[in-house]
């Protein structure tokens, strides 16, 4: 049976809910964008999300909003039409929403029919946003035992590309702005369980009697997505920069290695070795890597990066699955419906 929901729900919450359902919740806004339905009225598709995941939503004709972003506005104003283009100008900006889910050609469809543009500085952003689900303590503790595994030279090399600055960023970034950890931290997260897959895995082929540098996979885990550090930023919400659009993060890493690598003087072995895996990371040509893995280092490291986005992927697409509902919707990016089991 439907149910009517008064007290505020998180994306989690609604995920679960049957047709029909009403429900309340403080999102933040990831993305907003105006298109037409059939009959030439504006509708809008609008992602949000919260410390439990993302939503993605349609906002109809009939829809109305609400701007309380100013505490000195007149709280009885009146609503506002769907057209206003300031709805537009909400990404990244926490906003109430009303709604109701509906069923469309079989799949829960999620509705806002009501928002309400809150009062920044009482709802900040960050407040409602995702973090990685490890303490951050955690994953430093993980970075350093990593980096103080490999030998000298290739161990210096890491810690001159993630200081400072660089550091921050790589530490508290984005891995994406959706599909797999697009939160904060969740670069580091990303890279550090990339890492230690792909050391795992080449430990084990030397154990086989592979003439594998188990280093430079270690190295090549650590700055393998180092380009995504030009690629996103991490304001109230995780988003793409211009450089990342057109030029991508593997072009913009190799290109940050390669300066790094001079200044820091680094032996060319090494520092062709690594480079071959940023830019060879993504396996295939059609999936973004000018050249494929040529090395065991570079498609040791490869198939670590794909299988844990695959893995983030089943984890994200099953968690929310009712216990009589063991197969998820159809995922896109990895092209298969995944089995909760």
């Amino acid at each position: 049976m439907p149910e009517t929901q008064s007290a505020l729900k998180n994306s989690q919450d609604i995920r679960k809910m049957t047709s029909g359902s009403s429900f309340k919740a403080i999102f933040v806004v990831s993305s907003l964008f105006q298109k037409n339905d059939k009959n030439g009225k504006p509708y809008f598709e609008m992602a949000v999300t919260d410390q439990s995941g993302t939503l993605e939503a349609k906002i109809w004709s009939d829809a109305v909003w609400f701007d309380r972003s100013d505490p000195e506005l007149d709280p009885s104003s009146p609503a506002k039409r769907l057209d206003d283009g300031k709805l537009r100008n909400v990404a990244g900006c926490t906003m109430g929403v009303e709604g109701k889910t509906t069923e469309f050609r079989g799949q829960i469809q999620f509705n806002f029919n009501k928002l309400t543009l809150l009062d920044q500085e009482k709802f900040p952003p960050s407040q409602y946003l995702p973090r990685s689900p490890i303490a951050l303590e955690e994953l430093l503790k993980r970075y350093e035992e990593l980096v103080s595994s490999c030998r000298a030279e290739v161990a210096e090399f890491i810690r001159y590309v993630y200081k400072g600055e660089t550091w921050k960023q790589f530490r508290d970034w984005p891995a994406a702005v959706s599909h797999h950890h697009a939160y904060a931290n969740g670069l580091l997260e990303h890279t550090l369980s990339v890492t230690e897959c792909a050391r795992a895995m080449a430990l084990s082929f030397r154990t086989s009697g592979y003439d594998i540098d188990v280093d430079i996979v270690t190295a090549g885990g650590l700055l393998h997505d180092l380009g995504k550090l030009g690629s996103y930023k991490m304001g109230s919400i995780p988003e793409m920069t211009l450089e990342g659009a057109v030029l991508d993060h593997i072009a913009i890493g190799y290109s940050m290695f390669v300066e790094l690598a001079e200044s820091a003087q680094l032996d060319s072995s090494i520092r062709l070795q690594l480079a071959h895996i940023l830019l060879s990371h993504h396996g295939q040509r059609e999936f973004g890597s000018p050249v494929v893995p040529a090395t065991p280092e570079a498609m040791i490291v490869s198939a670590a990066d794909e299988l844990d986005f695959r893995v983030f992927c089943w984890n994200d697409s099953v968690k929310d699955l009712a216990d009589d509902q063991p197969i998820s919707q159809w995922h896109a990016a990895t092209g298969r419906r995944f089995w909760k089991r």
